[in-house]
């Protein structure tokens, strides 16, 4: 057995798990996987401030009612319909790129760009800008890499610096660097680990495993995670979702094939041989509509909420594990909006002075590893969230709906000096 793991989902109360299906994804015959006091209740998000709540289909992707590129602005015309032609705007990272030397080049770090500049690039901007940076800015003939150039010159262990550092790498490496990094620090943050990894598809592993360097596990993430984890329930589905054997979500099984699912959670947690491992397999391994489908047959059939009854069960690591992996399934906006909401509430000293930014709720002052370790959660999540720009904006919309509050005011309230600015900057790559 696991020892017992007081991470994220174990620490909130009421427990957030399972959360509500969007409506649009209900049976009508199927009772909302949601918990009265948690999620389901929607508390705070009414009156006339609250904005209408938009619906989107479960799942990643852009929402329903978005333009792609190649949407025209008004689909209603006939054939004699306007149509502004629409160019591809090419990014040029050299201005970009000579901006970051000059706030770098001086004694002391000019924050401004950074702010400016890093957090409103996307993925590709960023490799362009990093591949810029290389040509612009050498050292005995050699290019320099922009974010080892930014841990080089910011304040060790500053909170700036290492937000920089971190959206300086770009999607992938960033989330290869948390995967890391739990074991290189202080801190035993399991929940660094597990939320950059657990959940994500074949294409997403396979890109944060290129993207890892290690010299001492020859670049590889899974000989890392062998070595450093403990040779438990937890390292087994780690190295699990790091084989890329996950369903794709284009795959749909045929109904025998979720009924015997249903049977083998229930199996897991009432049957003779209670398995954690039984239910690590299916969920790590299944889809995310596969889940959503067993799920709904496993509360028809059993009258239980699994998700729920599986993180009574498992108080340790493994009942982490599923339930992130689970609220993704259900609802990925809304868990996300608790997971900042998690990270900023031991973040505020003192009762905010203005009513409207006072949905965090106050906690008495906790440790400085404590707090170290709640910075290291925010940063992970509001850089991991801004690559993303349309769910962001949805996770946003969530968090305004959830709690009455603006998520940019939470972390103005929770956050000081550049390092609040170069978070308020991460929250506007949503808009």
């Amino acid at each position: 057995m696991l020892e017992a793991y007081h991470g994220t989902y174990q620490s909130i109360s009421p427990l957030p798990s399972p959360l509500a299906l969007p409506d649009d994804m209900l049976d009508d015959d199927l009772p909302p996987l949601d918990m009265p006091g948690s999620f389901g209740d929607g508390g705070g998000g009414g009156g006339a401030e609250a904005r209408e709540r938009v619906r989107f289909p479960g799942g990643a992707g852009l929402g329903a009612g978005l333009l792609s590129p190649t949407t025209p602005a008004s689909a209603g015309g006939g054939g004699g319909a306007r149509r502004k032609e629409k160019r591809a705007k090419i990014y040029d990272a050299t201005e970009d790129a000579l901006a970051i030397v000059d706030a770098l080049s001086g004694r002391h770090v000019d924050p401004e760009p950074l702010v400016g500049i890093l957090p409103q690039l996307s993925h590709d901007q960023l490799m362009e800008l990093r591949a810029e940076y290389k040509r612009v800015c050498k050292v005995q003939g050699r290019g320099i890499n922009v974010a080892k150039h930014i841990k080089m010159k910011c304040s060790a262990g500053s909170n700036f610096g290492k937000i920089a550092y971190v959206t300086a790498l770009g999607r992938w490496e960033s989330e290869a660097y948390w995967a890391n990094f739990w074991y290189q620090s202080n801190g035993a943050r399991r929940e660094l680990l597990i939320e950059s990894l657990m959940g994500r598809s074949n294409a997403e592993i396979r890109e944060i495993k290129d993207a890892f360097r290690d010299k001492r596990y020859g670049d590889s993430l899974s000989r890392c995670m062998d070595k450093e984890l403990r040779a438990d329930k937890f390292r087994t589905a780690v190295l699990l979702a790091l084989e890329e054997r996950r369903q794709e979500e284009t795959d749909r099984l045929p109904v025998e094939y979720r009924n015997r699912d249903v049977d083998i959670l229930y199996q897991s947690l009432h049957g003779r041989d209670r398995s954690e491992s039984t239910m690590l397999g299916v969920v790590v391994t299944r889809s995310d509509a596969h889940l959503r489908e067993v799920l709904r047959t496993y509360e028809r059939k059993y009258q239980e909420n699994f998700a729920r009854a599986a993180l009574k069960r498992s108080n340790n690591l493994v009942g982490e594990v599923i339930a992130h992996i689970l609220n993704g399934v259900i609802n990925r906006p809304a868990r996300d909006a608790l997971l900042m909401r998690h990270a900023l509430s031991d973040l505020l000293d003192d009762p905010p002075s203005n009513p409207r930014s006072s949905s965090v709720a106050v906690r008495p002052s906790s440790s400085r590893q404590d707090r170290r370790q709640r910075h290291e959660l925010l940063i992970s999540r509001l850089v991991r969230l801004h690559w993303d720009r349309p769910h962001w904006a949805r996770v946003k919309a969530e968090y305004r709906d959830r709690y009455g509050a603006h998520v940019e005011d939470d972390i103005e309230d929770a956050t000081r000096g550049d390092f609040r600015e170069f978070c308020l900057s991460l929250c506007e790559a949503g808009r």
